[in-house]
């Protein structure tokens, strides 16, 4: 070969290494910059997200100001003041939404409204999630063989061999009076028997903390006629007089036989379940807390659950 030829040889051979060369830079140029965009858009992303967390819990804030000035009567806050984000001046605190632009939600529910699981009324528990009188009779006498300390089976109800044996649980009875968790009540013979539809019906009604007196001003109509046993006219009468005649609704209240003054009021327990949603372009916030504002006149707080994701 000669050396006009190898030089040629050389040359191309030269000129194919630094085309590969180019070409390799160029996939990794390439590759930068998608991972690039890809961090770009994950960082904002991030940034949406953290500004819906600071926007929830910049509104819970306000709400603790509103709950600690508003007036009050047995179901509801009234405002006095302007706040931001457009605040109702009137909020009624049996869990409705409110719903203060297209991306802020709020729930507010008075536990006065609500059934304890700490220390479980089985009866009121029974009678809120079902009208099968089977099913009921199971739920009640199940939670009795919870939360009881002996090992003797209510007709209706479960103890450890249940769970052992029936249901093939590496668990048994708290035996003990206090359950600890909403979730925990779920694992509850009769409770565990509910479908989902029936269980989320009852969930958004029940709290982990000491029980308060229920609030019939805040009751749902469906819960107002089991509680008083009235048909379904009575009860839309009895609901229309609350939205309407405050003191028409105490009256036929009170004249109930099966009104109790020692476990019923009408009054607020100020331990209210507070739920946010917040949302902005693809990213969105939940908050979730319970908090206590029985020192009103102290301007005291207690906050006995707090949940943001």
């Amino acid at each position: 070969m000669s050396l006009a030829s190898k030089s040629r040889s050389s040359a191309g051979f030269a000129l194919s290494i630094v085309l590969w060369i180019v070409a390799a830079l160029l996939l990794g140029i390439a590759f930068i910059m998608s991972t690039s965009k890809e961090n770009v858009a994950i960082t904002k992303a991030l940034d949406v997200k953290l500004k819906t967390r600071l926007e929830a819990e910049s509104l819970v804030e306000i709400l603790k100001y509103a709950m600690l000035t508003s007036d009050y009567d047995s179901r509801s806050i009234y405002i006095k003041e302007n706040l931001p984000y457009n605040f109702p001046k009137h909020l009624i605190l049996d869990g409705r939404e409110y719903k203060f632009n297209k991306d802020i939600t709020l729930t507010l529910r008075d536990t006065s409204s609500m059934l304890s699981v700490f220390h479980p009324n089985f009866d009121l528990i029974a009678l809120f999630a079902t009208d099968d009188r089977e099913l009921s009779y199971s739920i009640r006498d199940s939670i009795w063989d919870w939360i009881d300390a002996d090992n003797s089976v209510r007709l209706n109800g479960a103890e450890e061999a249940f769970y052992r044996f029936n249901r093939s649980a590496n668990f048994g009875p708290r035996n003990y009076s206090a359950v600890e968790s909403v979730d925990e009540l779920r694992l509850i013979k009769g409770v565990y028997d509910l479908s989902e539809a029936e269980w989320d019906a009852l969930r958004p009604y029940l709290y982990s903390d000491n029980q308060t007196s229920l609030n019939l001003a805040l009751l749902k109509r469906e819960y107002l006629q089991k509680i008083l046993k009235l048909d379904d006219s009575q009860g839309r009468l009895l609901q229309e007089y609350r939205d309407s005649d405050m003191k028409k609704f105490y009256t036929l209240v009170n004249a109930n036989k099966n009104f109790n003054n020692e476990v019923m009021n009408f009054s607020l327990s100020f331990l209210i379940d507070i739920h946010l949603h917040v949302k902005k372009s693809l990213a969105a916030t939940k908050l979730h807390t319970l908090m206590g504002f029985k020192s009103r006149k102290i301007k005291q707080i207690s906050v006995k659950k707090f949940e943001v994701y």
